[in-house]
Formats: C-alpha cells, sequence, structure tokens
C-alpha cells in the first residue's frame, strides 16, 4: 500500500513537475478549501462562546462584542476575505473562459491520474456526463457539434474496428443501411461514385479468394440476364433466317457471296449490334486532335488523353516492336467489351472507339471516309497546327457517317427499296386486275358466240383466258363440234393463242332421240323460204336422206353439215334440188285479153310440164300492162290476163292450189321505158315453194 502511494506521490510530483501552471492553480485551488475550512472553524467557535456569553449576560448589547473579542474579530477578517474571493469566483463563473482555461490542464493531469489508478471508474463516472453534454450541446448546436467531434470520429472508429471489429458492425449496420437508403434516395449519383471502385475492386478480392461462392452469389442475376439476351439473340437470327427469301434475305446472300464469307455470319454480324462511342481524327505526328465527335452527349471520352495515348503507343510500337525498314501501323487496341479502331492515311489517322464487334462494312466505310479525307483535305491537314479553324468545316459530315451504323442508317434513311417494293406490287396488282376485266370481258363474250350456236347451246362450253392464251374446255358429242367450238373462239379473239381442250366424248345415241333430231331439224329448215325437204333416218346405216327443194346451192350444203352434227347419224345423202327457174312469158294485145303470139298453146304445156317435174313447187302468175292509159284501169287489166292464164292452166290438169294469180300496173323485170310496148303486154311466172302454213 505503501509501495503504490509512493508511485502515485511520484507520478503526482512527475505530473506537476510537468505541467506548472496546473500545479500553481491547484495550489490556488487547495488554498482556497484551506481558507474556507478555516473559517468554517472559527465560525463553529464563535457560535460556542457566543451562545455562552449569552446565558452569562443575555442583556448586554451584541454590538459591542465585535471590538472586545479577539476571535470575533478575527472571523469577521476571515468572512471578508472570503466574500471577496466568493465574488471573484463568481465573476469567474459568469465568464466560463477565464474559469475554463486556468482548470483545463488541472482537469487534464487529474484525468490522467485518475485513468491510470483506476480506468474503468472513470469511464462510469465520465460516460454518463459526457453524454449529457454531447445531447444538450446537440440540441442547442447541431451543427457546430458535428464540426468538433468530426476530426476526431474517423481516428476513433478506426481504433474501434481495429480492436473490436465485430461490435462495431453489429452497432453501425443498422445506422449504415438508413444511411445508403436515403443517400440513395437523395444523389444516387454520388453514392454510385462513391462505392462504385470499393465494390469493383471488393468483388474481384472475393473473386480471388472464393471464387465458387461468388459464382454460386452472382448465378441467378447473370444467368437470366444472359438467358434473356440469348433468347433475343436466337429470336434476332430466327426472324433473319425466315426472311431467307425476302429482299433483305437475298441482298444478304449477294453481300456474303461478295465478301466471302457464309450467310450465318453476317446474320450473326447482324443480330449482335455495336455502338460507336466516339470518332477521333488525329495529326498524325503531333498527337494533335483535329475534329472529335461524340454520338451520346452524357458519354464524352478526354480527346486529348486519348490522342496523346494512341499516338505515344503508336511510336513505341514503331521505334521498339517493328523490324527497321518495314512499314507497319497499329490497326486497333481491345479492351474488355470495346475496341480502338485506328485507320492511318497520309498526316492523320481516324480512332474510333466501338462498343462491340465492328461490321467489316462499317470497316470498309472507315477506310472510304478516311480516303476522301485525306484527297480533300490532305494539305489542311498537314499545315495543321491546333487551330481547329484551319480545316473546313465540310470534313464533320463525313465524320459524323462514322457515328452511325449500319442499323442506325437504315433507320435514319426513308425506306425507298421498300416504297419500291410497295409501288411495284401496286402496280403489279393494277395490272392483275386490268387483265383481269379485259380476260373476264372476253371470257364472256366467247360464252355468248358459243351459245349462239345452235348445236353447241346444248353443251356446256368454258372459256378461260390466261395472259395471251384461250382455253375452252367442256365436252361434246363428236369432233366437228369441237372444231367448230374453236372457230368461234378465233373469230372472237383473233389476237389470241386458242387452247382448246374440248373432249370430243362418242357416246351411242338413242335411236329415238336420233329420229326426233332429225324430224326437228327438218321442221326448222322448212320454215325457210324457199326450202321444202324431207328427211329419211335408217337406224342401222346410221344414214339420212334428205329429198326436196332448196334456193340455192349453199342453202343444200349448210342443210347437209347440220344433219351430219345430229349424234346417230354418220352419213347423209342429199337429193335436194335447186328451184327450178320459169321464164316462159305469154304476151297479149294491146288493152285486151287475147293471145298474141301464135305459140301460146306450146307454152303453156312446157309449163304444165315443169310443174309435173316439179310437185313441190307453187307458181305466181302476175299479169303486166304497158305504161299508157289510165293506172287503175291497167291494174285490172293485168288480173285478167294472169286468170286467163289460170285458167288454160287448170286446163291442162294443173292443180288450182299450185297457181296463185296477181295483176301489176308496173313494168316487168327487165323492160325498160324506151323499150317496144309489147313487152310489158304480158304474164310472167314466178316459181316459189310455200311455207308450210300455206300448203
Amino acid at each position: 500500500m505503501a509501495r503504490s502511494q509512493e508511485n502515485s506521490s511520484s507520478k503526482k510530483s512527475e505530473s506537476a513537475n510537468s505541467n506548472p501552471e496546473a500545479t500553481d492553480s491547484l495550489e490556488e485551488l487547495i488554498a482556497l478549501l484551506n481558507d474556507l475550512g478555516l473559517a468554517k472553524e472559527d465560525l463553529n467557535k464563535f457560535s460556542t462562546s457566543s451562545k455562552q456569553q449569552a446565558k452569562q449576560q443575555p442583556q448586554s448589547n451584541p454590538s459591542n462584542l465585535l471590538p472586545d473579542n479577539p476571535d470575533l474579530l478575527s472571523l469577521h477578517r476571515a468572512v471578508v476575505e472570503l466574500k471577496e474571493k466568493l465574488e471573484r469566483l463568481e465573476n469567474q463563473v459568469y465568464e466560463p473562459t477565464d474559469l475554463i482555461n486556468p482548470l483545463l490542464p488541472l482537469i487534464t493531469e487529474l484525468l490522467n491520474i485518475k485513468s491510470i489508478e483506476s480506468q474503468e471508474s472513470l469511464l462510469k463516472a465520465l460516460i454518463p456526463i459526457i453524454d449529457e453534454v454531447i445531447q444538450q450541446r446537440s440540441g442547442q448546436d447541431f451543427q457546430k457539434m458535428g464540426e468538433a467531434i468530426a476530426p476526431v470520429l474517423p481516428t476513433a472508429i478506426a481504433h474501434e474496428i481495429k480492436n473490436s471489429p465485430t461490435e462495431i458492425a453489429k452497432a453501425i449496420a443498422p445506422e449504415m443501411a438508413i444511411a445508403i437508403q436515403e443517400q440513395i434516395r437523395l444523389d444516387p449519383g454520388a453514392i454510385a461514385t462513391t462505392l462504385g471502385p470499393q465494390m469493383g475492386e471488393a468483388i474481384k478480392n472475393q473473386i480471388k479468394v472464393e471464387q465458387n461462392a461468388m459464382v454460386d452469389a452472382l448465378y441467378p442475376v447473370i444467368g437470366s440476364t444472359i438467358s434473356k439476351y440469348m433468347v433475343e439473340l436466337v429470336k434476332s437470327i430466327n426472324e433473319k433466317v425466315e426472311s431467307a427469301f425476302s429482299f433483305e434475305g437475298i441482298k444478304r446472300k449477294i453481300r456474303a457471296k461478295l465478301q466471302g464469307v457464309s450467310e450465318a455470319e453476317l446474320i450473326l454480324q447482324e443480330a449482335i449490334n455495336y455502338e460507336v462511342q466516339a470518332v477521333f481524327l488525329i495529326h498524325k505526328t503531333s498527337g494533335l486532335v483535329i475534329r472529335e465527335l461524340h454520338p451520346s452527349l452524357e458519354l464524352r471520352l478526354e480527346a486529348d488523353m486519348l490522342a496523346g495515348l494512341l499516338t505515344a503507343i503508336r511510336s513505341f510500337v514503331n521505334e521498339c516492336i517493328v523490324q527497321p525498314g518495314e512499314v507497319s501501323e497499329l490497326n486497333q487496341i481491345e479492351y474488355d467489351a470495346s475496341t480502338i479502331v485506328l485507320e492511318v492515311a497520309g498526316y492523320c489517322y481516324i480512332a474510333a472507339v466501338i462498343r462491340g464487334s465492328p461490321s467489316k462494312r462499317y470497316m470498309q466505310k472507315l477506310r472510304k471516309t478516311l480516303g476522301q479525307i485525306v484527297l480533300k483535305y490532305g494539305k489542311f491537314i498537314a499545315a495543321y497546327d491546333g487551330d481547329p479553324a484551319a480545316i473546313p468545316n465540310s470534313i464533320e459530315p463525313l465524320l459524323e457517317k462514322l457515328t452511325r451504323t449500319e442499323a442506325q442508317e437504315k433507320a435514319s434513311k426513308p425506306p425507298y427499296a421498300l416504297l419500291a417494293i410497295l409501288g411495284a406490287i401496286i402496280f403489279f396488282w393494277g395490272f392483275v386486275l386490268y387483265r383481269g376485266s379485259v380476260a373476264n370481258r372476253i371470257e364472256a363474250k366467247t360464252s355468248a358466240a358459243l351459245d349462239a350456236a345452235p348445236e353447241l347451246s346444248i353443251y356446256r362450253i368454258s372459256p378461260e383466258m390466261h395472259w395471251d392464251k384461250l382455253t375452252l374446255a367442256g365436252r361434246v358429242p363428236n369432233q366437228y363440234l369441237k372444231d367448230k367450238a374453236g372457230k368461234i373462239a378465233s373469230q372472237v379473239a383473233p389476237n389470241l393463242k386458242i387452247d382448246n381442250q374440248i373432249i370430243a366424248v362418242e357416246v351411242p345415241a338413242d335411236p329415238v332421240l336420233t329420229a326426233g333430231e332429225i324430224e326437228r331439224v327438218a321442221w326448222i329448215f322448212n320454215q325457210k323460204e324457199g326450202v321444202a325437204i324431207t328427211a329419211h333416218h335408217d337406224y342401222n346405216t346410221k344414214t339420212v336422206t334428205i329429198e326436196g327443194i332448196v334456193p340455192d346451192r349453199s342453202a343444200a350444203e349448210q342443210i347437209t353439215q347440220v344433219f351430219k352434227n345430229i349424234p346417230g347419224v354418220e352419213t347423209v345423202t342429199n337429193t335436194v334440188q335447186i328451184r327450178p327457174i320459169l321464164e316462159t312469158r305469154i304476151y297479149f294485145e294491146s288493152g285486151s285479153t287475147k293471145y298474141s303470139s301464135p305459140d301460146t298453146a306450146d307454152r303453156l304445156r312446157a309449163i304444165r310440164l315443169f310443174l309435173d317435174r316439179n310437185p313441190g313447187v307453187h307458181l305466181r302468175i302476175i299479169g303486166h300492162t304497158d305504161d299508157t292509159g289510165d293506172r287503175p284501169k291497167n291494174q285490172d287489166l293485168g288480173i285478167q290476163r294472169a286468170r286467163l292464164v289460170q285458167q288454160a292452166l287448170i286446163a291442162e290438169q294443173i292443180e288450182p292450189s299450185r297457181l296463185h294469180v296477181s295483176g301489176s300496173a308496173e313494168l316487168p323485170p327487165g323492160v325498160t321505158p324506151d323499150r317496144p310496148l309489147w313487152l310489158s303486154r304480158c304474164v310472167r311466172f314466178e316459181v316459189f315453194i310455200p311455207s308450210p302454213g300455206d300448203r
């Protein structure tokens, strides 16, 4: 115990020697406390003596005690001195700095001594006081409180993390989470900038330490992202494969042949897009940036730093790697998912910063653009000294083309190809509609012509037009009707090629139907003027024999052809006669019904023989007169002359019903007014075959 007191006293003495000001303040405080103790003792003594004297002299005057009592006088002086010291102490309380400044060294020394003797008891005593002071100070002026303790916090936290990392983590983890959330809400960019480098480094360290655990942690996120990207990639490739026979597909095939690559490689390049982040035109010798273009306003690269770096790398490669006498240039620099593509020509080179893999088409466009720049602006670039105004601004549109990918160019350009294809489709569709209307018109006209032919109207024949060819389809009973349908179609559409696909079907005819058809056809022909025929059918030999009179030879041929087309008729024997002509005339004397020619009887017999040879014909007896005299009288005279001849022929045994009388005041056919008058005074004959209704 004595040794510990000695150690304590020695430490106190050392502490006092090391801080004189603290010692003086401590001595002054001790003296003050001693004075207070002495004053208290004197006061107790004075109180005791006063009570005794009061008992002895109760009626004496108290004011007379002070001068006669030396103890009381001494106490009075002590009280006066104590009052003065208390007043000085009160002034120091009202001026905190005057009180605190002298006491700070003393308090510090006391704390050091106390911490050495009993650190735990000191902490227990001070912590509540410090907490209360901090709370009060924080409530009064939070900002100044923060400024006061800010320099101390990093050192204190670092020391605590080093000594007790688990406890400090448990203590500050909830607060850190809330603080980070609030910071992200207020300024997400700042928190990302602050934590980004540290998180990247932490991830790298974690991958080195425990790679499998890192993979397991990131797989759900990265795996889902990769799966989504692959689905989109496969979908894009499928769409391009499905459009292999479209206009774009054909262009892709041609490009693949010209570039000497497979179509699959082009499809993959189109599916995996790339992005141009920046384009720089740099002076080759000085490394000065002539022009720079950034497609995105958010991402801007440091042009001068990049140009200097690239120029230094090119110089290093040319000086240290390339063999003397060789000419070689740095083509590209790859880093992560981006590439810096370099193309050198003349006094400059282009550096394109590209994210992804650029296509061959873009590389060709890059070389072509650099060639144009060298040709047009080579002199300006050779003399470039850092002044951008020395290079014409017309160079920028050339560089601006390099900032756009093929997909962006397609999106920005009007779809001329699509418009052309759409126009071609519309034109073709209109042409098809027009050709369809023309075809419909020709088909309708051909159908009407086929229906107009009696022998074809009962058969279903379908005309169909394809471009310059008219096709006939259907069934008819014989080849003749097939050929006839083809001829009719040729007449309707002489400029078209006729494709006669009609099938001639040889069907055994029904004898009843054949006989009925023969009778029907004969009746139809007998309705025509000048035709009087009969038809006899032999079913065994399939032969039809035709007899009668027709007006001319063409009518006879037509009748033969029509009967041949009747199903069940193979042979037609036509014995019809051409209608005979009777040119005999009987003349009369002027103004009478007396014959003027002596051979009148012979002429009447010849007429009878004619009628006997042609039993189917009738005679029209027409009497004429000359044009002299009264016209009505001449008309009656002509009729009288015709009746006279009629009676003469009846006398020759001619059927009266075959003789028809009429008169005419006109001159006979073939006689003109300048001819002799006797030629007009006659009776002439017209041969005719009456219609079935007149027979």
